[in-house]
């Protein structure tokens, strides 16, 4: 069974109406247990829930929520009795909502509340599938082979990028290894890959395999051979500015080329 994490950032419902929550609540526990049971005291349906600790207001420190409810069947009495009890409850900074109507056709639920998405405390921007296979299929229709090299490139200055970040770790003596996996596990939370296998051959060699790589997938029958160009650079950049010296990656196995996986070999040539 496939296990899939769907981030509720945008939540839409054929022939429903849907509407966000959004709450500022004092971080003790059980303060989001509270605000569950004024909804569901009301038989509201909760089809997703954002939390985020540590947001800083104007005077306090509280816990940032977004949650979805379908509202179809509730009446606007009983949702404004919600809204009422909400706002007089001990503990709640804030609260807005908000519903995005797409004519008969239903609702959609998104917070307005934030105006950055962070993760790692860096702003982040998410890519779709969509988004992602144009820009891969676009780049290879317009510079044919040549798309490789670009992606490459674009690779290595993202991983020196990601070096910086966790140069501090390095400092205090992580191995090359332990930095290496902390990469992986990164890429497989942000939905690059369904899951890998790092296998260390010596200090500075090592073998990456990756299962549902996005970049190999998306390029399956769009170009010829191993297509891992962008996941080459960000590996070789990463190593080589946390580490020195001259990083080769090799994709011997390729989702492209029949292979079950895309296989990495990683070694320090200088």
């Amino acid at each position: 069974m496939s296990k899939c994490l769907h981030l509720p950032l945008l939540v839409f419902r054929q022939g429903r109406k849907i509407t966000t929550l959004n709450l500022v609540l004092r971080d003790i526990p059980g303060m989001l247990a509270k605000v569950f049971r004024a909804i569901y005291a009301r038989n509201i349906n909760v089809v997703g829930c954002i939390t985020s600790v540590a947001l800083e207001g104007e005077e306090k420190y509280g816990v940032f929520n977004a949650i979805y409810l379908d509202v179809t069947d509730v009446s606007n009495s009983n949702f404004s009795s919600l809204i009422d009890e909400l706002k007089s409850m001990d503990g709640v900074y804030y609260i807005d909502y908000e519903e995005f109507k797409l004519d008969s056709i239903g609702s959609a639920a998104f917070s307005e509340y934030y105006e950055e998405l962070c993760v790692f405390n860096e702003r982040a921007a998410i890519f779709t599938d969509a988004h992602l296979r144009g820009l891969f299929n676009g780049l290879y229709e317009k510079f044919g082979d040549g798309a490789a090299v670009f992606l490459y490139h674009l690779g290595l200055m993202v991983g020196e990028f990601l070096a910086r970040t966790y140069k501090p770790l390095l400092e205090s003596g992580a191995s090359p290894k332990t930095l290496l996996e902390l990469a992986l596990q990164a890429g497989r939370a942000f939905g690059w890959f369904s899951k890998y296998e790092l296998e260390t051959l010596s200090r500075d060699e090592f073998r990456v395999g990756i299962w549902g790589h996005v970049e190999c997938m998306l390029l399956s029958g769009v170009t010829k051979g191993p297509a891992g160009n962008l996941r080459r650079g960000i590996l070789t950049g990463y190593l080589s500015k946390l580490f020195g010296g001259d990083w080769s990656v090799t994709e011997v196995e390729c989702l492209n080329t029949g292979q079950s996986r895309c296989l990495f070999h990683v070694k320090k040539i200088g």
